[in-house]
């Protein structure tokens, strides 16, 4: 790895630097050094590297909400000489996420690959749990021969069975990303099956017969009941279950019903352990405003030109489904060369615009960039920097939201535009992403190319 430009950049913050180095005898890089020794700052030195490099930069927080699995290092542990300052996090759609402290020289082209930057410390906590040993059982003591152990009466030590029909919960190894690319992107993620809830029948030598306090009934012309046949003779009787609990009265009253549970509503835990309530808006149609400050190098804009019969419909119809999950939706256009994207159409939520001219670059670290470079939607909460908050500020008031998602509108493979929605942190689940990737799909169906 080159050390050239940082270190021109912050040489005047590390004096003395590398005399310390050669004497250390340290495995780390120059770099590598430079951080660990707090001669350079994490925060100072990614502020500039996103910047040199283009990269976006995976939050700290990634490492502990979404721990580097063993089992993941385990698989790429011979595709290159990993270290302390280059390791994989995780693996995203069939890509290998890479953390480094700057873009590797020799990596190898295949299999695809995306480099991130991460700050040191948190990729020297995770290259030290992938070196951790893995623990070994504790075997068992043999107790002594005054030592009491049920081993003595016979009982078997295998595992206990688990009751026919019981679900085992399993989690899954590969959980979102949350917290890469500057915030959580979310793939495509098969839809989880729901839990079929399951009776089990009770075995014959656990039903308990309840007497019920309810005299019989005399039938017309039969003979008195002797006391024994009244004892017999039982109104109905009561499965249950459970074992009968010593002490407990034959003719006690049954317990209470258990409390009616509370509505907790409808829940997708696609993306995280916790579940987030899927809260559906009012459904209403859009008002839409087309900008009227692009202009003819953007492409939604060419394509509106040649399908000016409908395109406006298109609009309509895919702003007002929009507002089931979001808050406030619009469409960007990106511009022939790809490099940067302006509003084509939002929304009546959008309150105080001033200036609908703004562009947004795209080779410049943002969601918009995370979304125009992977060509997969974003799903999440914003990471606040520069060009980030410059468009919030533009198009939201100065107001951050709790979550965005921006799904890309192709056409003939091709990235033209970008379908947003702002919304509260409800949206955060796979019902909201499927919309928006549906809705984003189906806007460009019958439209002709420009």
């Amino acid at each position: 790895m080159s050390t050239h430009a940082w270190f021109e950049h912050f040489k005047e913050k590390l004096q003395g630097l590398t005399d310390a180095f050669e004497q250390s005898g340290t495995p780390l890089s120059l770099l590598g050094y430079a951080l660990k020794e707090k001669q350079l700052t994490s925060d100072a030195y990614l502020h500039w590297a996103m910047a040199h490099y283009k990269l976006p930069q995976l939050q700290a927080r990634f490492f502990t909400e979404t721990p580097p699995s063993k089992e993941m290092f385990a698989k790429w542990a011979t595709h290159y000489p990993w270290s302390v300052e280059c390791l994989p996090v995780a693996e995203w759609d069939g890509a290998l996420i890479v953390a480094c402290l700057q873009p590797p020289q020799d990596f190898p082209s295949t299999p695809s690959c995306i480099l991130v930057l991460a700050p040191f410390e948190s990729m020297e906590a995770a290259w030290a749990s992938y070196q951790a040993p893995i623990a070994a059982p504790v075997p068992a003591v043999k107790n002594s021969a005054n030592e009491f152990s049920f081993d003595d009466l016979g009982a078997s030590d295998s595992s206990p069975e688990i009751p026919e029909g019981e679900a085992i919960e399993e989690v899954s190894p590969e959980g979102a990303l949350e917290g890469i690319f500057d915030g959580p992107t979310v793939v495509r993620l098969e839809a989880l099956s729901p839990k079929a809830e399951t009776i089990i029948e009770p075995k014959m030598e656990d039903l308990v017969a309840v007497k019920s306090e309810t005299p019989a009934a005399t039938l017309p012309n039969a003979a008195p009941a002797t006391p024994a046949a009244t004892a017999k003779n039982f109104d109905k009787t009561i499965v249950d279950p459970r074992p009968a609990m010593p002490g407990t009265a034959a003719n006690s009253a049954p317990p209470p019903p258990p409390p009616a549970e509370e509505n907790s509503g409808s829940y997708d835990d696609s993306f995280s352990n916790k579940p987030t309530p899927i809260v559906a808006r009012p459904a209403g149609v859009a008002k839409p405003t087309m900008n009227p400050a692009a202009n003819g190098s953007f492409a939604l804009e060419k394509i509106k030109k040649k399908n000016t019969a409908i395109i406006a419909e298109k609009v309509k119809r895919t702003l007002s489904e929009m507002k089931v999950h979001f808050e406030k939706s619009m469409i960007l256009s990106l511009d022939d060369q790809e490099t940067q994207v302006t509003a084509f159409a939002w929304d009546e939520n959008f309150q105080g615009v001033k200036d609908t001219s703004l562009r947004v670059p795209l080779k410049t670290p943002s969601i918009f960039n995370i979304v125009a470079a992977t060509q997969k939607p974003f799903h999440g909460y914003i990471s606040l920097n520069e060009l980030n908050e410059k468009f919030f500020e533009q198009w939201n008031q100065g107001k951050i939201p709790d979550h965005i998602t921006i799904s890309p509108i192709m056409m003939n493979e091709k990235l033209v535009g970008m379908l947003v929605g702002f919304a509260e942190k409800s949206a955060y689940n796979k019902v909201s992403l499927n919309l928006a990737e549906k809705l984003s799909g189906e806007f460009i169906k019958g439209l002709q190319a420009a």
